[in-house]
């Protein structure tokens, strides 16, 4: 996340979590709009403070090493599990089906014969 995107973020939670605890707290109209204000303001300046603090120690140069390929090979052999899985799963729904079949096909036979 870019750090301007989590200032924004923060200062428009801010203004919400301000403005439910104006609404609460007072009863005038213009202290629920300057009391929400000054929590928005005190939420932009705890997120500039804290990205700063990020921006300033966090070294981006040195980023995350991932190896692509190991990670396709491994979400490769996932997904061929996934397909035995899904098969044997559709075999075993097949297979009631047909038990279910057969059984209800008995059942009609014997109805039929005690009904003749």
């Amino acid at each position: 996340m870019r750090p301007e995107n989590f200032i924004y973020f923060l200062t428009v939670c801010g203004f919400f979590i301000g403005l439910f605890f104006s609404v609460f707290s007072q009863e005038e109209p213009d202290m629920i709009f300057w009391s929400s204000i000054i929590i928005s303001g005190a939420f932009y300046i705890i997120g500039l403070a804290s990205s700063s603090f990020f921006i300033k120690y966090f070294d981006a140069k040195h980023g995350y090493n991932i190896r692509k390929e190991s990670k396709e090979e491994y979400l490769d052999k996932i997904i061929l599990l996934l397909e035995k899985r899904e098969r044997y799963i559709q075999d075993s729904h097949n297979f009631i089906e047909n038990l279910e079949r057969e059984f209800l096909n008995k059942k009609d036979e014997r109805l039929t014969v005690d009904n003749a």
